[in-house]
């Protein structure tokens, strides 16, 4: 004779995965980004890297700086060691001359790698050495720079904040 339970099977299976879920633990490994992830991929604050300080799903980098003549929007993650610069442009110079650029005649590129250069200058003052720039590619156009730093460089950055639009 059969057994009969006066409980669906399908309930017992959800109460036993409520129960015992609790005490299951699981671990998110985080994957190297492969090269060929920074050219295929939409920028996006999950991917190809994760973003966790002034990223939007929107807009991607949000945190508006001035470094010398130059302004650009950064995104962090990885406890202020990885950065995301973008939107790369020339400006006036706002923090007085703890930098210095010659930008004339620069492309877009050329003005990202210099403002990428007075960022590691500084950077390397205080003993944090940038370690890595990957470019962040859509065809043949480069979007943006990850870069990867020895130490936390965002909290330093972050004192170039430009809040008012007259600088954008």
């Amino acid at each position: 004779m059969p057994i009969v339970s006066p409980v669906p099977w399908r309930f017992l299976l959800l109460a036993s995965v409520m129960l015992c879920g609790p005490f299951v633990s699981a671990q998110a490994v985080p994957r190297p980004a492969d090269p060929a992830d920074f050219s295929i991929h939409r920028l996006t604050c999950e991917s190809p890297l994760r973003l966790t300080h002034d990223c939007s799903i929107w807009q991607g980098a949000t945190r508006p700086i001035a470094i010398g003549d130059y302004r650009m929007s950064l995104a962090a993650g990885g406890g202020g060691r990885t950065i995301l610069v973008s939107r790369v442009r020339e400006s006036m110079d706002h923090n007085g001359l703890a930098f210095r650029t010659d930008r004339i005649g620069q492309s877009s590129s050329q003005r990202a790698i210099r403002a990428i250069e007075l960022i590691s200058t500084a950077l390397e003052d205080r003993g944090v050495h940038l370690q890595r720039i990957r470019p962040v590619q859509r065809g043949r156009r480069v979007d943006a720079y990850y870069l990867q730093f020895s130490d936390n460089a965002y909290d330093y950055l972050k004192q170039f904040t430009v809040l008012e639009s007259g600088h954008w």
